[in-house]
């Protein structure tokens, strides 16, 4: 149950009794009121790890009616449904949630850059703030209630010091619609960015459409619009509603705006997703590889952009670690446990993540931690070594592997998978086709082996999923896509058929100062550079302890500045690196792209002699992630 308003802290759970109250009349809602509700679905697609703790709402479209898959949810464990007008129940539902919400929520509308002031606003109040944010671009009938629904999993220690807040946008494709967010977001604040021609079929003028969009900000207190829409100026103002100083608000712009960061473009992720998935037939699964901080992306905001997106089925990490850290960010989707370690078979249970079984003591381990715990059928993932030579189980195995298994209830395969060595390289082909025959006859002699009875079923065959296609083998062996196939690198652009992807993430730094130095002078630690000639030398605040390569030193690397490649000169240092800018005109503070969109990651690999893994996963967490849609 909720505090009373004058607390501010929410229980992560409602007691179904407390929603129907919430929702009353509007729809009907089915369930026992001693249930504990965490999660709000809309999309059957979407079911996460707990379906005990699920709502659905059965919302009836002009092309389709959710109610139709009450009985498969049913079947899947869900307990809890709305019918009849279910919209209007989710939307009566978040109204309720926010009515017990008593911090400053910022309310965002406009045409254009709602995310970016959103996202923006986040980097410049989370140190003083516990900030709840819509996810992604969720603005609509159905994205608000989503993301004010967040609320309920809010909550602030005593010890922390930090006041609530929360961040959310709104959208509207004609007139009528801003009425029912706006008593769903009740904005302290409004926030209106530029107002263009997006959905002019259904508004008379701009100005009507205007006067719509104003409709967010009848009860705010303060209402802020940029008449210059200028990102920056639209925070600026912002803060000193807060009750910033123009020092304080002056100094986070400018470190904010001058600093490195890496920028993940998350529509771009998602776009690349659906590349990969148009490869994929319909009903074929796709796990998401969000290991090593996702490949430097950083995990738990690419993990939430990848369960918004409903393109995704599972997720797999490295270790139990960067499992449970999903887990308490909320995300509910499958995870797998590639590397699971003995000592963290507990919490791996504990989060309900899935293990991978590579061998006969790792099969072990699992079987008697879920034993101790009294659990069973506790997925796990049984790896084949069809010729890479790292983990898993030879065709000689599964004898044994199948009579182990079929003489326990703890645990049941979810899925049997193996790893390419080769798929990447048209030189490897051969290989990798018998990488594909070794599995395949070693998956199917498994699930010939295991009784269908009681954890796989009634069907004729186990349900168990077989995957052994990565980023590689979706594009070029497509047609062993199997089950389920696995993304890794190919989610940040890199195609290995020749297809143009996008790019999602770009390394950035600024200038921080510019410097004329004479010829017969040397450049930095070692006096490696002398220089022919006078050139200009910038100072750029990035160095090998932010993952800039050292071996990027003495021209033996470029960055981009003022639309000109310019080389690095001297060593690069732990925190620095100079650059010589001569004839790029470039000045403090101009934007440096390490690598992007003008320094593809590719090309800063081939000249390292490595892989785009090693250049993404080697930028430090000290770089500050920023997280944006277009």
């Amino acid at each position: 149950m909720f505090k009373s308003k004058k607390s501010s802290n929410f229980a992560a759970n409602m007691k179904l009794s407390e929603i129907k109250q919430a929702i009353g009349a509007v729809a009907t809602v089915v369930g026992d009121d001693q249930l504990e509700i965490r999660h709000l679905l809309i999309d059957s697609r979407q079911l996460g790890a707990e379906p005990e703790k699920t709502l659905f709402f059965a919302i009836k479209t002009a092309k389709n009616d959710g109610a139709t898959y009450i009985p498969e949810l049913q079947s899947k464990g869900v307990q809890a449904f709305v019918t009849g007008d279910a919209l209007a129940a989710l939307q009566a539902l978040a109204a309720y949630v926010r009515s017990q919400f008593n911090g400053t929520v910022i309310g965002i509308t406009g045409s254009n850059g709602k995310t970016v002031v959103k996202e923006w606003l986040y980097q410049l109040l989370k140190d003083d703030y516990t900030i709840v944010r819509s996810p992604k671009s969720y603005n609509s009938q159905i994205g608000v209630p989503l993301s004010v629904w967040q609320l309920t999993n809010y909550q602030l220690p005593i010890t922390n010091q930090k006041k609530p807040l929360a961040i959310f946008e709104a959208g509207i494709s004609q007139p009528g619609e801003m009425e029912k967010l706006e008593r769903i977001i009740r904005p302290t604040i409004g926030v209106i960015t530029y107002i263009g021609h997006e959905h002019d079929e259904n508004f008379d003028s701009l100005e009507q459409k205007r006067e719509e969009k104003m409709k967010l900000f009848v009860h705010a207190q303060t209402v802020i619009e940029d008449p210059t829409h200028q990102n920056v100026r639209t925070c600026a103002a912002v803060l000193r509603a807060l009750g910033y100083d123009e020092e304080t608000i002056a100094s986070r712009i400018l470190q904010q705006t001058h600093e490195t960061v890496l920028k993940v473009n998350l529509s771009a992720l998602v776009d690349n997703v659906r590349y990969f998935r148009s490869k994929l037939a319909p009903t074929t699964k796709l796990t998401c590889m969000v290991k090593a901080f996702a490949y430097g992306a950083g995990s738990v905001e690419v993990s939430k952009a990848l369960q918004a997106s409903g393109l995704v089925d599972y997720l797999a990490v490295a270790v139990a670690d960067e499992g449970v850290e999903l887990r308490r960010a909320g995300i509910t989707l499958p995870i797998i446990i590639m590397d699971p370690e003995v000592a963290a078979m507990d919490l791996i249970l504990e989060n309900n993540l899935e293990p991978n079984v590579y061998s006969h003591q790792s099969l072990k381990t699992v079987i008697a931690a879920a034993q101790a715990k009294g659990l069973e059928y506790v997925p796990i993932h049984i790896k084949i070594d069809s010729g890479m030579h790292r983990l898993g189980f030879y065709k000689e195995d599964m004898p044994w592997l199948i009579d182990r298994l079929n003489h326990q209830k703890a645990v049941r395969v979810a899925s049997v998978f193996s790893h390419l060595a080769g798929s990447d390289e048209a030189q490897f082909d051969d290989f990798t086709l018998s990488q594909i025959k070794y599995f395949d006859a070693c998956a199917e002699e498994l699930k010939a082996g295991l009784r269908a009875a009681g954890m796989y079923g009634s069907g004729a065959s186990p349900a168990i999923i077989k995957h052994i296609c990565n980023s590689a083998g979706i594009e070029r062996f497509s047609q062993y896509q199997f089950d389920m196939c696995r993304l890794g690198i190919g989610l940040y652009g890199f195609s290995f058929a020749g297809a143009k992807l996008r790019n999602v993430c770009t390394l950035e730094t600024t200038i921080l100062s510019v410097k004329t130095v004479k010829a017969g002078e040397t450049i930095g630690y070692g006096r490696h550079t002398t220089l022919t000639e006078d050139r200009t030398i910038a100072v750029i605040p990035i160095g090998y302890a932010d993952g800039f390569d050292r071996r990027f030193s003495n021209y033996g690397g470029e960055v981009w500045v003022r639309g000109k490649r310019c080389p690095v000169v001297g060593n690069v240092c732990m925190d620095q690196a100079m650059i010589d800018v001569t004839g790029a005109d470039a000045r403090p503070g101009d934007i440096v792209e390490v690598f992007g969109e003008h320094m593809p990651l590719q090309e800063l690999a081939d000249k390292l002699g490595t892989i785009t893994y090693e250049i993404l996963t080697s930028v430090s967490r000290r770089v500050q992630r920023i997280y944006f849609y277009e």
